[in-house]
């Protein structure tokens, strides 16, 4: 058997050289200290690279088992693990390679029986140094001993137990110290399994049982969906893997979603500690330190970078030129957390090697694609150029860090010039030709422009007669309140609007006394039919023991039932901002709603009520009910526009409830006194008539 061959061959050495044993011993502490809290997964990993598709660890008393059901010991495995640094692996074809991480398990055992097929021997450090009484010290981990006779008996029924189950090698570790193993249990995550090539099962029993298992549905030469279930709790994950990059996205409630930055790291087939920097999990074959937890930027590191990149940016490049809400939240899942144009200020990092990669690699995509301007909405920018030039798609801009992101990988921002020629014939909001007029002010005043009629054949002045140029503008002049209004709330002041206006006309007044401001009238609000849809069975709605109410005297509630069974909403957060929770809420009611609170449009919340109505939603937080909220001249004019569609939701959060009061209409329904500070509306008297919403 080979196991006596390697006995003799190693305790020969030893004999011949007892410091050279000494000093063996020494790194094997230094190994077993650099893979503190690690060992449960080198043994994994050992397990994965047999080609195991189970793995257990079993606390048996003062004995820990771990078993696999890969291939048996040969007589090349048993020696690179006798040896320090001679594994037989291929580095492309496992996952360690470099023959150490099996020593970190010296940390916290005294002795190890392995039992693989007829192999049965056990490391000792006392039965060693019985042996080589000349070394000082001697490792756990070098000579092996047969296994005594009276150790088989008191491992006889576990291992018989873990063979009837399947598994074909067993590893037991006796001296055990509890709190390292209860360290190590503790730290143990199940996206360990994520990666491996084999192991699809693990059943962990120390303090109590930890089992997972891995369902894998390959649906096509690049994509795998993997189900990963841990205690009855599952996880959904797809897998796209081009060459030897692979990337994880996170699915939940059948929606990919962003990883949060501190859990989102980078794998070598095992997690290290090295963040992404984006919303995904990415492996390849970097190259780490002996723990695993850190990279080594070498040559196949960065090459494995550079491999990383070019799969990203192809997904990317899918997924705009394949617009869908599933492409939208995989874009948002690649989008990095940090703002890439800050890199220059930080070390050398993972994140910033692939940034770097992801710039050079993109260029043919993002430079012939133009971004809307930051001093126009986006809404109106997309009115004006439709398909006239290439653009992202509107709901890729919606993105949280986005439009930062396009740029620093070669995108642009559109100039005026871009598309002057399509504003005349396009509809855009009073805001949009605010905005464009502001920038025809300032180029103007300026006096950076040779031709002042470059710009002044732009209809985007709002006046009595309709919306103008400036060069159609004819005495007497009078400008549409709204616009006026909305001009100097956006920073252009009377000196600014006269200056410019006695380049074109000589007479005119600075308000149209027709305004459309709502009258000083006050009404209630109506029915609150449209914050529940009666035509909806109620009975679809998940029952919690909160109820949900209509608070307040008034006939707001007429024709309802007092109270209804309120839908758990255990994904709201009280550090959620009202919007968020507003939009949570009313889309569990029936709504279909999307938050456009950065369009800068007049509101904050756009889409469908219950019956399938055009709505908008403005939110306002409020402490206390009847405190003041304010309207600025952009949402007024816009609630001007919108009439019975404009909503304005007042709300409240009290611990773990939510209020919210719809208001319908407020220009018709509330009034408001005109106040000089910066141009705003305030209303301050309204009927607060809530319905509670549980959101712990």
């Amino acid at each position: 058997m080979f196991a006596k061959t390697i006995r003799e061959k190693l305790l020969s050495e030893a004999k011949q050289s007892p410091d050279l044993l000494s000093d063996l011993a020494g790194l094997e502490n230094y190994i077993a200290e650099s893979y503190n809290n690690r060992s449960f997964i080198e043994l994994l990993q050992n397990a994965d690279d047999s080609g195991s598709t189970k793995f257990k660890i079993l606390k048996v008393g003062d004995l820990l088992y771990v078993a696999n059901n890969g291939r048996l010991f040969n007589e090349l495995d048993f020696e690179s693990l006798c040896r320090s640094a001679a594994s037989s692996k291929i580095r492309t074809k496992s996952i360690g390679y470099r023959g150490i991480g099996f020593k970190s398990v010296v940390g916290f055992a005294q002795e190890i029986h392995i039992i693989s097929g007829e192999l049965e021997v056990t490391f000792s450090k006392a039965r060693t140094q019985i042996e080589i009484p000349n070394a000082t010290r001697v490792p756990l981990i070098r000579v092996p001993h047969f296994l005594l006779e009276e150790d088989k008996i008191k491992l006889t029924t576990t291992i018989e137990q873990l063979r009837n189950e399947g598994f074909t090698t067993i590893f037991v570790f006796t001296g055990i110290q509890n709190s390292k193993i209860e360290a190590e249990f503790e730290t143990f995550n199940y996206r360990s399994l994520i990666f491996l090539r084999n192991v699809t099962f693990t059943d962990i029993s120390i303090s109590q049982p930890n089992i997972t298992y891995v369902v894998k549905n390959k649906f096509s030469d690049t994509k795998t969906k993997i189900i990963i279930t841990q205690n009855g709790i599952s996880s959904s994950w797809l897998l796209s893997a081009v060459s030897k990059s692979t990337i994880a996205f996170q699915y939940k409630n059948e929606e990919v979603v962003k990883i949060p930055g501190n859990e989102a790291l980078v794998h070598s087939f095992l997690p290290t500690e090295v963040s992404s920097g984006l919303g995904v999990l990415l492996n390849c074959d970097f190259s780490t330190d002996p723990s695993r937890r850190h990279l080594i930027y070498d040559d196949q590191t960065i090459s494995s970078i550079k491999e990383c990149a070019y799969h990203i940016m192809g997904i990317v490049n899918d997924c705009l030129n394949t617009p869908s809400q599933d492409s939208v939240q995989i874009i948002n899942a690649l989008i990095p957390y940090n703002d890439p144009r800050t890199l220059l200020l930080k070390a050398r990092s993972f994140e910033k090697y692939l940034l770097e990669e992801l710039q050079l690699c993109s260029l043919n995509t993002f430079d012939s694609i133009r971004l809307p301007p930051s001093w126009l909405n986006p809404k109106d920018y997309y009115s004006i150029v439709d398909n006239n030039f290439k653009t992202f798609e509107w709901a890729f801009l919606q993105l949280q860090g986005f439009k930062s992101y396009s740029l620093y990988l070669g995108s642009s921002e559109s100039h005026l010039n871009d598309f002057k020629e399509y504003i005349n014939n396009t509809e855009i909001t009073t805001l949009g030709c605010v905005q464009i007029s502001k920038y025809i002010f300032k180029i103007l005043i300026s006096g950076n422009l040779s031709n002042k009629e470059e710009l002044s054949d732009i209809r985007v002045i709002y006046t009595s007669q309709g919306r103008l140029s400036l060069i159609e503008l004819s005495s007497p002049l009078v400008l549409d309140e709204r616009y006026l209004s909305l001009l100097l709330e956006n920073g252009i002041t009377q000196s600014d609007i006269k200056y410019t206006f006695s380049k074109f006309v000589a007479d005119f007044n600075f308000i149209n006394n027709k305004s459309g401001i709502a009258n000083n009238t006050h009404t209630k609000v109506p029915n609150p039919d449209l914050l529940v849809d009666k035509s909806k069975p109620l009975n679809k709605i998940e029952a919690n023991s909160q109820n949900l109410t209509y608070g307040g005297n008034q006939s707001r509630s007429e024709g309802l039932s007092n109270t209804y069974k309120s839908k758990p909403f255990t994904n709201a957060a009280k550090w959620r901002s009202a919007e968020e929770l507003t939009l949570l809420v009313l889309n569990a009611y029936g709504y279909n709603l999307e938050d456009v609170s950065k369009q800068n449009i007049g509101y904050d919340i756009s889409g469908t009520d219950p019956k399938g109505n055009p709505i908008q939603i403005e939110v306002k937080s409020i402490n206390l009910p009847g405190q003041k909220f304010k309207l600025t001249n952009n949402e007024i004019a816009v609630a001007q526009e919108k009439q019975d569609s404009y909503n304005v939701a007042v709300v409240r959060q009290i611990n773990h409830t939510l209020e919210i009061c719809l208001i319908p209409n407020p220009i018709n329904n509330l009034s408001f006194n005109r106040q000089c500070v910066q141009w705003i509306w305030e209303c301050d008297h309204y009927d607060y008539n809530p319905v509670i919403f549980n959101i712990e």
